[in-house]
Protein backbone atom coordinates (compact mmCIF):
# COMPACT_ATOMS: atom_id res chain seq x y z
CA UNK A 1 0.00 0.00 0.00
CA UNK A 2 1.52 3.48 -0.94
CA UNK A 3 0.08 6.76 0.92
CA UNK A 4 0.14 9.69 -1.79
CA UNK A 5 -0.56 13.54 -1.46
CA UNK A 6 -2.14 14.83 -4.56
CA UNK A 7 -3.35 18.25 -5.22
CA UNK A 8 -7.07 19.12 -5.79
CA UNK A 9 -9.22 21.75 -8.49
CA UNK A 10 -12.25 22.21 -8.63
CA UNK A 11 -14.12 21.66 -12.21
CA UNK A 12 -17.50 22.89 -12.25
CA UNK A 13 -19.86 22.17 -9.88
CA UNK A 14 -19.76 18.49 -9.92
CA UNK A 15 -15.98 17.11 -10.82
CA UNK A 16 -12.22 17.71 -9.46
CA UNK A 17 -9.12 17.21 -10.53
CA UNK A 18 -6.58 15.24 -8.74
CA UNK A 19 -2.80 15.78 -9.67
CA UNK A 20 0.05 13.85 -7.87
CA UNK A 21 2.16 15.90 -5.96
CA UNK A 22 5.45 16.58 -7.92
CA UNK A 23 7.68 17.29 -5.11
CA UNK A 24 5.86 14.78 -1.91
CA UNK A 25 5.05 11.98 -4.21
CA UNK A 26 4.87 9.24 -1.40
CA UNK A 27 4.05 9.87 2.01
CA UNK A 28 3.35 8.70 5.69
CA UNK A 29 0.50 9.12 7.02
CA UNK A 30 1.41 7.41 10.31
CA UNK A 31 4.55 7.93 12.58
CA UNK A 32 5.42 10.30 14.94
CA UNK A 33 8.33 11.61 12.06
CA UNK A 34 6.67 12.39 9.22
CA UNK A 35 3.11 11.25 9.47
CA UNK A 36 0.12 13.80 8.05
CA UNK A 37 -1.98 12.49 10.64
CA UNK A 38 -0.18 12.59 13.63
CA UNK A 39 1.11 15.94 12.35
CA UNK A 40 -1.84 17.56 11.89
CA UNK A 41 -3.74 16.41 14.88
CA UNK A 42 -0.49 18.04 16.71
CA UNK A 43 -2.03 21.54 16.13
CA UNK A 44 -5.33 20.70 17.90
CA UNK A 45 -4.22 19.08 21.19
CA UNK A 46 -5.07 21.39 23.80
CA UNK A 47 -2.40 22.09 26.41
CA UNK A 48 -1.86 19.98 29.64
CA UNK A 49 -4.15 17.05 27.85
CA UNK A 50 -4.26 13.89 28.97
CA UNK A 51 -5.98 10.51 28.43
CA UNK A 52 -8.57 9.00 27.60
CA UNK A 53 -8.85 11.89 24.40
CA UNK A 54 -11.15 11.85 21.86
CA UNK A 55 -10.27 13.53 18.15
CA UNK A 56 -11.10 14.50 15.18
CA UNK A 57 -9.02 15.70 12.24
CA UNK A 58 -11.30 16.77 9.21
CA UNK A 59 -8.32 15.95 6.88
CA UNK A 60 -9.26 18.70 3.48
CA UNK A 61 -9.97 21.81 5.76
CA UNK A 62 -7.05 20.95 8.01
CA UNK A 63 -4.46 20.52 5.29
CA UNK A 64 -5.64 23.84 3.28
CA UNK A 65 -5.20 25.62 6.76
CA UNK A 66 -1.31 25.07 6.25
CA UNK A 67 0.62 27.30 3.66
CA UNK A 68 2.58 24.25 2.33
CA UNK A 69 -0.15 22.31 1.84
CA UNK A 70 -3.54 24.11 0.22
CA UNK A 71 -5.88 21.96 -2.11
CA UNK A 72 -4.20 19.19 -0.61
CA UNK A 73 -5.48 15.42 -0.67
CA UNK A 74 -4.40 12.52 1.06
CA UNK A 75 -5.04 9.26 -1.01
CA UNK A 76 -4.26 5.48 -0.79
CA UNK A 77 -3.33 3.55 -3.49
CA UNK A 78 -4.44 0.17 -2.23
CA UNK A 79 -3.01 -2.21 -4.36
CA UNK A 80 -0.06 -0.96 -6.09
CA UNK A 81 1.75 -4.56 -6.85
CA UNK A 82 -1.06 -4.84 -8.99
CA UNK A 83 -0.85 -1.32 -11.13
CA UNK A 84 -0.70 -3.28 -14.04
CA UNK A 85 -4.10 -4.76 -13.90
CA UNK A 86 -6.03 -2.52 -11.26
CA UNK A 87 -6.60 0.85 -9.67
CA UNK A 88 -7.95 1.33 -6.81
CA UNK A 89 -7.41 4.91 -5.19
CA UNK A 90 -9.06 6.21 -1.98
CA UNK A 91 -9.07 9.64 -0.70
CA UNK A 92 -9.09 10.49 2.91
CA UNK A 93 -11.34 12.45 4.38
CA UNK A 94 -11.73 12.02 8.04
CA UNK A 95 -9.84 10.47 10.81
CA UNK A 96 -11.18 9.86 14.17
CA UNK A 97 -9.47 8.33 17.10
CA UNK A 98 -9.82 7.91 20.67
CA UNK A 99 -6.25 7.59 22.59
CA UNK A 100 -5.90 6.11 25.88
CA UNK A 101 -3.73 3.48 27.81
CA UNK A 102 -0.59 4.00 24.90
CA UNK A 103 -2.77 3.32 21.67
CA UNK A 104 -5.01 4.63 19.71
CA UNK A 105 -8.27 3.06 18.03
CA UNK A 106 -9.12 5.12 14.59
CA UNK A 107 -11.85 5.56 12.27
CA UNK A 108 -11.12 6.54 8.36
CA UNK A 109 -13.93 7.88 6.35
CA UNK A 110 -12.35 7.45 2.95
CA UNK A 111 -13.99 8.05 -0.81
CA UNK A 112 -13.11 5.54 -3.67
CA UNK A 113 -12.06 7.47 -6.26
CA UNK A 114 -11.34 4.28 -8.29
CA UNK A 115 -12.16 1.00 -6.79
CA UNK A 116 -10.49 -1.86 -8.59
CA UNK A 117 -10.68 -0.26 -12.48
CA UNK A 118 -8.99 -1.01 -15.30
CA UNK A 119 -5.81 1.04 -15.48
CA UNK A 120 -5.56 1.61 -19.40
CA UNK A 121 -7.12 4.61 -20.15
CA UNK A 122 -6.11 5.87 -16.37
CA UNK A 123 -3.45 7.95 -15.52
CA UNK A 124 -2.81 7.44 -11.64
CA UNK A 125 -0.69 10.84 -11.34
CA UNK A 126 -3.14 13.59 -12.93
CA UNK A 127 -7.40 12.38 -13.93
CA UNK A 128 -10.64 14.12 -13.17
CA UNK A 129 -13.67 12.14 -10.82
CA UNK A 130 -17.37 13.45 -11.23
CA UNK A 131 -19.01 13.45 -7.89
CA UNK A 132 -21.24 10.70 -9.86
CA UNK A 133 -17.98 8.54 -9.82
CA UNK A 134 -16.70 8.77 -6.51
CA UNK A 135 -17.63 5.63 -4.40
CA UNK A 136 -18.39 6.71 -0.41
CA UNK A 137 -18.37 7.06 2.26
CA UNK A 138 -16.55 3.96 2.99
CA UNK A 139 -15.43 3.23 6.93
CA UNK A 140 -12.28 1.37 8.28
CA UNK A 141 -11.26 0.52 11.64
CA UNK A 142 -7.48 0.50 12.28
CA UNK A 143 -5.71 1.31 15.78
CA UNK A 144 -2.13 2.67 16.07
CA UNK A 145 0.89 2.26 19.00
CA UNK A 146 1.06 5.98 20.51
CA UNK A 147 -1.27 8.02 22.60
CA UNK A 148 -1.95 11.43 23.87
CA UNK A 149 0.15 12.68 27.20
CA UNK A 150 0.52 16.62 28.73
CA UNK A 151 -0.76 17.88 25.58
CA UNK A 152 1.97 16.16 23.46
CA UNK A 153 2.20 13.34 21.07
CA UNK A 154 3.40 10.35 22.84
CA UNK A 155 5.03 7.13 21.32
CA UNK A 156 5.67 6.16 17.98
CA UNK A 157 2.03 6.49 16.20
CA UNK A 158 2.45 3.88 13.86
CA UNK A 159 0.08 0.38 12.86
CA UNK A 160 1.47 -2.75 13.88
CA UNK A 161 2.95 -4.81 11.23
CA UNK A 162 0.41 -6.23 9.17
CA UNK A 163 -0.86 -9.69 10.72
CA UNK A 164 -4.02 -11.80 11.11
CA UNK A 165 -3.93 -10.82 14.44
CA UNK A 166 -3.80 -7.27 14.63
CA UNK A 167 -7.28 -5.97 14.28
CA UNK A 168 -8.74 -3.26 16.54
CA UNK A 169 -10.42 -4.66 19.38
CA UNK A 170 -12.88 -1.70 20.23
CA UNK A 171 -14.42 -1.61 23.90
CA UNK A 172 -18.02 -0.70 23.94
CA UNK A 173 -17.35 3.27 24.95
CA UNK A 174 -15.02 3.56 21.83
CA UNK A 175 -17.26 1.73 19.42
CA UNK A 176 -20.08 4.10 20.58
CA UNK A 177 -18.08 6.98 20.33
CA UNK A 178 -17.24 6.08 16.62
CA UNK A 179 -20.47 4.93 15.76
CA UNK A 180 -21.55 8.21 16.62
CA UNK A 181 -18.97 9.94 14.81
CA UNK A 182 -20.48 8.35 11.29
CA UNK A 183 -24.15 9.21 12.88
CA UNK A 184 -22.99 12.85 12.77
CA UNK A 185 -20.84 12.65 9.33
CA UNK A 186 -23.16 10.13 7.12
CA UNK A 187 -25.98 10.12 9.05
CA UNK A 188 -27.66 8.12 6.02
CA UNK A 189 -25.19 4.99 6.71
CA UNK A 190 -26.44 4.05 10.45
CA UNK A 191 -29.70 5.15 9.95
CA UNK A 192 -32.79 3.17 12.19
CA UNK A 193 -32.80 -0.11 10.58
CA UNK A 194 -29.59 -0.40 8.76
CA UNK A 195 -28.12 -3.22 10.74
CA UNK A 196 -26.69 -4.31 7.37
CA UNK A 197 -25.09 -1.24 6.43
CA UNK A 198 -23.84 -1.37 10.25
CA UNK A 199 -22.38 -4.68 9.49
CA UNK A 200 -20.66 -3.82 6.12
CA UNK A 201 -19.50 -0.72 6.99
CA UNK A 202 -15.51 -2.16 7.50
CA UNK A 203 -15.82 -3.81 4.02
CA UNK A 204 -12.32 -1.90 2.92
CA UNK A 205 -9.53 -4.41 3.56
CA UNK A 206 -6.62 -2.22 4.47
CA UNK A 207 -3.72 -3.44 5.95
CA UNK A 208 -1.66 -0.49 7.07
CA UNK A 209 2.18 -1.81 7.54
CA UNK A 210 4.77 0.32 9.73
CA UNK A 211 5.77 3.43 8.66
CA UNK A 212 8.87 5.18 9.86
Amino acid sequence: MVYALYRRTKIGKTSTRYERDKKDKNISLFGCNNGFIPWLLSFKVPPNQTEPYRWHVDVLPELDAQPDYRSGSLIIDLKPKQNKTNVSLYEVLDVWGWSQNDWTPILLRLNGLFTDDNPETINRDDFVRDDTEIDGPIYEFLYLTGSVKNGKLHGPWVPPPASPTNAALLWPATLNYFFQCIRERTPEVLSAGSEKNAAAMAALPIRAGRQE
